[in-house]
């Protein structure tokens, strides 16, 4: 009945995230092999007033939540009536929504779920136990204004972009073999396995495909070589950077960069925001900086039944289940 009422909602409002949407949770589940469903909470007169959809699994006969390698954001979602409430009004009806979503969740061994960074109050989570890690991603607002966006770039990153931008050719491609080939790279570079296979990435892309918006771009070399490929998604107000790959042979070309302007650009047709999904890796942060957007926090929320399931999460990391 909850994911039924939750589908039709989603119709309905076209503020639900990307992430959050039911066919996006289909998808993973799907490729996961798993279920996922959803905590609802409603106004008195029945109308879906927020959401908190988690995954559902069994790992060595623990009931656990965690979210799916690429299910990005997900955790509480709510929907403000008023956007110019008084603080002390929104906080309180944060609060309640809080405690009432809490109350519906199954009593899982362990849970984890990177949550969307537009939630911003997890007081009531602390008070059921729950822990909180803050990790940081990079938002450019206002993405519209290409000369105001350009010119907040690192001033040596502008400068390769006009000295050696014309040299490289970047088009869009349907090819998920492409890009995922140069995907890898990047992890093998960071001396890991990529978390997901391309038959993993295919069931997540159809649904993509089918029901929402996804452009894969790649950058070539004069020679016609791919260095490097971004692939992203956007909903109605914003256009994530959920992958990107660079061939470690041409990591200081700065084609990675060259290309995810020239997507921020395409995306400005569509969305006034980008978020480069920031990463908690040094390196990988620091790139990211280098566009001149705001350091943005979201919470990693997590409960486990003691210490020693707690530990548990850090087997599960970027695993499947």
């Amino acid at each position: 009945m909850q994911k039924h009422d939750y589908r039709l909602y989603s119709k309905q409002n076209d503020k639900l995230p990307l992430f959050h949407q039911p066919w996006w949770l289909d998808a993973l589940a799907n490729a996961n092999n798993n279920e996922w469903d959803v905590a609802l909470s409603r106004s008195k007169d029945g109308t879906i007033i927020a959401a908190w959809p988690y995954f559902k699994g069994l790992k060595l006969g623990m009931d656990i939540s965690l979210s799916p390698v690429l299910a990005s954001y997900l955790g509480i979602w709510i929907d403000y009536p008023e956007e110019n409430w008084k603080h002390e009004t929104r906080q309180s009806y944060q609060n309640n929504i809080v405690k009432d979503l809490i109350s519906q969740l199954p009593d899982f061994h362990l849970m984890k779920q990177n949550f969307t960074p537009t939630f911003d109050n997890w007081k009531e989570l602390y008070w059921a136990g729950y822990d909180q890690t803050t990790h940081y991603t990079y938002f450019l607002d206002g993405i519209k204004d290409h000369e105001s966006i350009f010119s907040g770039f690192k001033s040596n990153l502008r400068t390769s972009i006009k000295k050696v931008g014309h040299t490289f050719s970047i088009g869009d491609t349907n090819d998920l073999a492409a890009f995922y080939e140069i995907n890898k790279m990047s992890w093998s570079k960071q001396k890991e396995d990529i978390p997901y296979s391309l038959e993993y990435l295919k069931k997540l892309d159809d649904a993509l495909v089918n029901n929402g918006h996804r452009y894969i771009r790649l950058i070539k070399d004069a020679n016609n070589n791919i260095v490097a490929g971004a692939y992203v998604v956007r909903d109605n107000y914003t256009a994530y950077n959920l992958m990107l790959g660079t061939d470690p042979n041409h990591r200081h070309s700065r084609a990675a960069e060259i290309l995810l302007w020239d997507v921020i650009q395409e995306m400005s047709e569509h969305v006034d925001q980008f978020d480069f999904e920031g990463s908690m890796i040094e390196g990988v942060s620091q790139f990211f900086k280098a566009f001149g957007g705001r350091q943005q926090p979201y919470s990693v929320i997590s409960k486990s039944k003691n210490k020693w399931i707690s530990i548990a999460t850090r087997l599960f990391k970027n695993k499947k289940f």
